[in-house]
């Protein structure tokens, strides 16, 4: 139920001051409630007068007639305006209802409801609230406007809304006396639609405003004072101090900064724009600072002149403070951009150009301005290095799949100058927060010189810096592949090892810097006596080696032939003096037999050794039944073996004793330590079956220093057995290596005189043939610190008495070729009776070895040898067992 205001027609009022109980109005009321048009006035008051007079009865009935055409007007008129009238007598209970009410109320015309049936039209609340104020009308007189909605029973469904008023009319002229309430209708549904929608529309509004902190003003340009809402005050950082605001307060509200700016916008709008548009800076109380922006509409008269001008105000100051940052972070980028050693190239989504920084436009030649628009394939045009290709356009590729892409390795870029550049390039897609392509950014840089660093690096990786040939690793490579592909398709190649045969000539009487010139002209004319197609390579020092691809045995055989009678012909000139330097060569088929490269490679290394043994300057071919290549590389497996057991500490040592010939024989231990080889699956190896190879691989000072070791050990310890004499055997290389002698000088220091004395070192006369003075010279530095030494093998040397002139040794030890035969050979009976006489007669000790019968033990005790040692007397023995066997010597 609502009480509003609303523009009622005279209608309204004139029912309300007419009476409808009465049963003839008269013409004066209708005149009054102006119902009654002019002429029809007239005949009222004719019809009044002849009432009062004889006239009769046609008077009469004319009047009536009149009355009867004014009451139908009057009901049209209220059925027009939507008026409908009701009086209610509380005295009598009596209801009456004009037509038109019952249309308005959806009653049938003619006939009367009660009260309550009426106000039950209006729903409960309506008809509860008409119930009190009639009862107030008639006890107090007290009318009342009310807005009632109304149930609509004409079918149309919905409800519409009466304004409905009523009040006390206590006029008595009807003559009955009684009190009347008349009540009148209108139907306000439009109106009361169309201020409900308004209604609904403001709170829309206040709700966006509200929601989205917008602030409404107001200014009236003839007061010169500025209306605002509640949320203008917020807006300006203030509690609310009223509606209206000054013009003055409102630019002091401003930053000084921005005043002027408003000031003219605002003119700007009141001269004759449309509206007002602008965004200026307010200053809190609390001195903060915010962005405002505004805008408004002028209002103007029929003249054109400004009324007022209304708007709405909002805080921009996070999306300003966002926007500074973006900007911001848009100039960082932008500079960083610029100033990066990268090149970087965007596009839109159709792969046109939209921005190139100055590396990007100096690599590909073309100006920012001018690219931009350009489809990318026409900018960055890549090609391939090796035969300049063209490639796709990457950046197409990255918008086509929707993925980052690149260009394949070794790549370069065609600029529009015609220059080349090496580049490295990625493309990824730009896309927006729901992942649509906006386009691609293409980020690349120039490795040209890095790519030609690389390039070197490579080249050097794979070659012989000195030589400019294949090195060591590239030509394991290449070897490779090929045995791989006579492997596949049973192809035939040849592989040559070659090693100079004088080079070191050159190195030690003319210095380095000859050599490498020697090594430079070798690798030319190796290159020049070979195919395009083959491989020459160095390995090292003065090793060559070459491979000849699809090339028959004998094709290999002449190949090499050339090159070794090329090098025969090289002369190196150096002064006056005149190197010829020669080659060894060694051939290897190259085919499936092979397991691997490195066998085949160290085939052809042991037929290039065997050349040089064989007498140098020649060519030895591979050949499967060659017995002394096999024999070479036996003794070559052999230094392999030899290296991994000495790592692996698989030696071991036997001891052989040596037994007194003359006297009594006074307990204590003589002997001889034998080296032995653990192999890994148990069994022992025979110093004569590795010793060869390890006098040729320089390894034997290895193995005699490692026995020297072991020997002095065992004279170091305390409690062991009682050892009159310990021999061990030095061989010719260890005779001529400085660290064994600096070793056993400093052994030998520490284990004291005393001790030494039971060491004996074993020289074999051969061994001393060819350096009698630096061997006269170890013996005695080694008999100065407590040590004997024994001359092995004696009477094997053409010279042997001669040696003994020369070598202050200790002991004589008569070889085993004069021992196994003392007792049927008179020659060699004579040669031991010689060689003991010899011996007294220089103060040594002599001992037999190889005493194998007791017929020439007893001949060797008859002739006078001092001491034994055979297999006769004591067959090598594991060193542990004897000393375990042996007992300890006695306290001294």
């Amino acid at each position: 139920m609502t009480t509003v205001p609303v523009a009622v027609p005279a209608a309204v009022n004139a029912a309300l001051s007419y009476g409808l109980t009465q049963a003839v109005p008269t013409p004066d009321r209708l005149r009054q409630a102006g119902c009654l048009p002019v002429d029809m006035s007239e005949q009222a008051s004719m019809s009044e007068t002849l009432t009062g007079g004889p006239a009769g009865a046609a008077a009469t009935s004319a009047a009536q007639l009149a009355l009867a055409q004014n009451a139908r007007f009057l009901a049209r008129c209220s059925r027009l305006a939507g008026v409908g009238a009701w009086e209610w007598q509380p005295d009598i209970a009596k209801l009456t209802l004009s037509d038109s009410a019952c249309e308005l109320l959806g009653l049938p015309h003619g006939q009367v409801p009660t009260l309550a049936a009426l106000l039950q039209r209006f729903g409960p609340d309506g008809a509860a609230m008409l119930d009190a104020a009639l009862q107030r009308a008639a006890a107090e007189g007290q009318g009342w406007d009310v807005e009632l909605p109304c149930d609509n029973v004409d079918g149309r469904g919905g409800r519409r809304a009466l304004r409905v008023v009523g009040r006390l009319d206590d006029d008595r002229e009807t003559g009955d006396g009684g009190r009347r309430i008349g009540v009148v209708m209108l139907d306000v549904t439009e109106p009361a639609e169309v201020r409900a929608e308004l209604e609904r529309a403001l709170e829309r509004l206040a709700l966006a405003t509200h929601s989205g902190g917008i602030g409404v003003w107001d200014l009236d340009l003839r007061v010169g004072h500025v209306t605002w809402d509640d949320a203008m005050w917020k807006l300006h950082g203030e509690p609310r101090r009223g509606s209206r605001v000054s013009l003055a307060r409102w630019r002091r509200c401003l930053h000084p900064q921005d005043r002027r700016a408003a000031a003219r916008a605002l003119r700007a709008a009141l001269r004759g724009g449309p509206q007002l548009e602008g965004e200026w800076r307010v200053c809190w109380p609390d001195g903060s600072v915010h962005v405002l922006r505004s805008s408004g509409r002028v209002l103007r008269d029929g003249a054109g002149r400004a009324l007022r001008l209304s708007g709405v105000c909002w805080d921009v100051s996070e999306a300003r403070r966002l926007q500074q940052q973006l900007e911001e972070q848009h100039e960082l980028l932008e500079v960083t951009l610029q100033s990066i050693a990268d090149a970087v190239l965007t596009t839109d989504a159709l792969g046109r150009v939209t921005w190139l920084n100055p590396v990007a436009q100096r690599l590909t030649g073309w100006a920012a301005t001018e690219a931009r628009g350009q489809p990318s394939s026409r900018v960055f045009q890549p090609q391939r290095e090796e035969n300049n290709e063209p490639l796709d356009d990457p950046v197409r590729r990255c918008l086509d799949t929707g993925r980052p892409t690149r260009l394949p390795t070794g790549a370069v870029l065609l600029s529009r100058s015609g220059e080349l550049h090496a580049v490295e390039d990625s493309v990824a897609p730009i896309r927006d927060a729901e992942g649509q392509v906006l386009g691609a950014v293409l980020v690349f840089r120039d490795v040209t010189q890095q790519r030609r660093q690389f390039d070197e690096i490579r080249w050097r990786a794979s070659h012989d810096g000195l030589t400019g040939l294949v090195n060591r690793a590239e030509f394991g490579q290449r070897l490779a592949r090929t045995l791989e592909r006579a492997k596949r398709d049973g192809s035939q190649h040849a592989l040559l090892a070659l090693d100079l045969d004088r080079f070191k000539l050159v190195n030690d009487h003319c210095g380095h810097a000859a050599g490498d010139e020697v090594l430079r002209e070798v690798a030319r004319r190796l290159e020049a006596g070979v195919r395009g197609r083959d491989t020459v390579a160095r390995l090292g020092g003065d090793e060559f080696a070459a491979i000849l691809e699809n090339c028959s045995q004998e094709e290999a055989l002449h190949v090499a032939q050339k090159l070794c009678d090329a090098m025969d012909q090289y002369r190196y000139v150096h002064g006056e003096q005149r190197f010829r330097i020669g080659a060894s060569i060694g051939v290897a088929p190259l085919d499936g037999r092979w397991p691997d490269a490195d066998v085949a490679l160290r085939e052809a290394d042991a037929c290039c050794m065997l050349a040089k043994e064989q007498g140098r300057n020649r060519v030895q071919l591979w050949a499967l039944d060659d017995v002394t290549l096999r024999a070479h590389q036996n003794e070559h497996r052999w230094a392999t073996r030899l290296q991994q057991a000495l790592d692996e500490d698989r030696f071991e040592l036997d001891l052989q004793r040596v037994l007194a010939a003359q006297g009594e024989d006074d307990g204590r231990l003589r002997g001889e330590l034998l080296l032995r080889l653990r192999e890994r699956d148990g069994s022992r190896v025979l110093p004569g079956a590795f010793m060869p190879a390890a006098e040729r691989f320089h390894l034997a000072p290895r193995l005699d220093r490692w026995v020297l070791c072991q020997a002095v050990e065992l004279l170091r310890r305390d409690g062991g057995p009682d050892i009159a004499s310990l021999s061990i055997n030095v061989s010719a290389l260890t005779l001529q290596d400085a660290a064994y002698h600096e070793e056993v000088r400093t052994l030998l220091t520490a284990l004291g005189p005393e001790r030494a004395k039971a060491l004996c070192l074993e020289i074999t006369e051969t061994a001393v043939i060819t350096q009698l003075g630096e061997a006269a010279q170890f013996i005695k530095q080694m008999q100065a610190l407590g040590a004997r030494v024994a001359l092995d093998d004696f009477g094997a040397g053409s010279a042997s008495y001669g040696h003994l002139k020369a070598l202050p040794v200790d002991v004589l030890k008569i070889d085993g070729q004069f021992v196994r035969t003392v007792t049927t050979d008179p020659l060699d009976q004579a040669a031991v009776r010689s060689f003991v006489d010899v011996a007294r007669t220089l103060g040594l000790t002599t001992i037999a070895e190889s005493v194998e019968t007791p017929e020439a033990l007893l001949e060797l005790v008859r002739l006078g040898v001092g001491e034994v040692q055979g297999f006769l007397l004591h067959r090598p023995q594991p060193l542990a067992e004897v000393l375990a066997a042996t007992k300890p010597a006695a306290p001294a």
